[in-house]
């Protein structure tokens, strides 16, 4: 009784947590960020413990293109 009224009297309500798929230990750091559901929705929905990685893979890749983008431009300047 006491568990109801504090949640009804709460500024935010709780929401229900989002999904979440906990890879074993056993898994490699590109098996769990690829088997959640690729790169991009591990790294933007942090569907698993491989979230920060996934951004970090991501953030590399994008350093890549736009550094090969730039050298590029660099030659024909």
């Amino acid at each position: 009784m006491a568990k109801d009224a504090i949640l009804k009297s709460e500024r935010l309500p709780r929401h229900p947590a989002p999904y979440f798929d906990e890879q074993p230990d056993d898994v490699g750091l590109l098996q769990g960020i690829t088997k959640s559901g690729g790169i991009f929705k591990v790294a933007f929905n942090d569907t698993n413990q491989f979230g920060p990685h996934a951004m970090i893979v991501i953030l590399f890749g994008f350093a890549a293109i736009t550094g090969a983008i730039l050298f590029a431009l660099s030659l024909i300047a």
